[in-house]
């Protein structure tokens, strides 16, 4: 029974303040989010699309946008951070994980909106991710992004992730944190 606990909590959205008072809800993202991510994406700095996706994209098609909306919150978490806007909900960041076949890792993902960079948010949502993670039973969590992705280099190593060079490829870099220890 202490078991469902935590998927509970996770299943539901919580408030939080980011650094300068903001407040900013983040919740589990639906199939009903598609026009927020369109948005939230076409919005990212061509930087930020590159270090998310590993290369450049433009305008996000439908495809990716029902792929990334898709959420089967079992094999594959999504959680959106939202701020409530002039024309209601806007979403200012997101993160993710999908489970390895085994189910004992996890690929996980960040992004942060640009305007919303440096206020922490980065921070609460790597902090969503290893809470949903630990409580699926998931033994490590791992990224493979851009060695010149300075921010979340920052981030990482503020949460003690292991940093190494991707050998098959130089201009990489592999994240990796052990939800194991404590």
């Amino acid at each position: 029974m202490s078991g469902e606990q935590p998927q509970k909590a996770l299943s539901t959205a919580v408030t939080e303040k980011l650094q300068g008072g903001q407040v900013v809800t983040i919740r589990p993202m639906s199939r009903e989010d598609i026009e927020l991510e369109r948005e939230f994406l076409s919005n990212l700095s061509p930087d930020s699309r590159r270090f998310r996706f590993h290369g450049g994209i433009g305008k996000p098609t439908q495809k990716l946008l029902e792929q990334l909306t898709d959420i089967d919150h079992d094999q594959r978490e999504a959680f959106i951070a939202v701020i409530q806007g002039d024309n209601g909900e806007q979403e200012i960041g997101q993160c993710r994980y999908a489970q390895d076949a085994d189910g004992k890792a996890a690929e996980c993902a960040v992004v942060v909106g640009d305007d919303w960079q440096k206020h922490g948010l980065g921070m609460l949502l790597v902090s969503r991710l290893i809470e949903s993670a630990r409580a699926r039973g998931i033994q490590r969590l791992y990224s493979t992004d851009a060695a010149d992705n300075h921010k979340l280099n920052e981030i990482a190593r503020k949460f003690g992730w292991e940093c190494h060079s991707d050998p098959k490829d130089p201009t990489q870099v592999i994240y990796s944190f052990d939800l194991t220890a404590v």
